[in-house]
């Protein structure tokens, strides 16, 4: 399946990629990015067995990455990248109504 990510999802692995250089350094970025990117592909591989998220009033799955969680659709053999959020967040204001 082809991953597509949402503009939201491009400027969260932005924000992640910087905040983790600036707080830990290069090496650190590096690791945590290659370990984001190798869970991206374990939903690109099984995008089923992920989680349905019933709580949020948008449709979609998640997955877990250390601090962060992946949020995704799956529709039409895409799987859209909706957001990639800090798990201290709050979830429901950041997630749109419906996917892109």
């Amino acid at each position: 399946m082809k991953l597509v990510f949402s503009p939201e999802a491009i400027n969260d692995l932005q924000s992640i990629a910087n905040y983790t250089f600036q707080t830990w350094g290069a090496e650190q970025e590096s690791l945590y990015l290659a370990g984001l990117w190798r869970r991206l592909e374990a939903i690109r591989a099984s995008p089923e067995s992920h989680r349905i998220r019933k709580d949020l009033a948008i449709v979609c799955r998640s997955a877990r990455h250390e601090k962060h969680v992946i949020f995704f659709s799956v529709e039409d053999g895409e799987i859209e990248v909706i957001r990639i959020l800090h798990g201290a967040m709050d979830f429901e204001s950041q997630l749109p109504d419906e996917p892109g």
